[in-house]
C-alpha cells in the first residue's frame, strides 16, 4: 500500500522525539517498502535540516536524498 503524503509526515512527525535513530532503522528495514523508505527519509532529512544520522540511514537503505549536499567538499590543493 502506497503512503500519501499526510502518512509520510505524521510518520516522520512519530519519530521526533519518540524514536531513537536505531528503532527508525528497524522500522524502515521490518515495516516498509523501499518506495515507502526514499519518500520517508527524503522527509525527514528535510524536515529535520539535514540531519546527518538520516544521510546515514539513506546510504545504507540504497536511498538518494534529494537535497544531499555533502558536509565536507573536496580540498584543493
Amino acid at each position: 500500500m502506497n503512503k500519501t503524503k499526510e502518512d509520510i509526515e505524521w510518520q516522520v512527525n512519530m519519530w521526533d522525539g519518540n524514536m531513537n535513530i536505531f528503532e527508525i532503522y528497524d522500522e524502515l528495514r521490518d515495516g516498509h517498502t523501499g518506495e515507502e523508505q526514499e519518500a520517508l527519509l527524503n522527509h525527514a532529512y528535510d524536515t529535520w535540516h539535514y540531519n546527518d544520522l538520516i544521510a546515514e540511514l539513506a546510504s545504507h537503505f540504497g536511498v538518494t536524498l534529494h537535497n544531499y549536499e555533502p558536509k565536507l567538499r573536496k580540498l584543493a590543493l
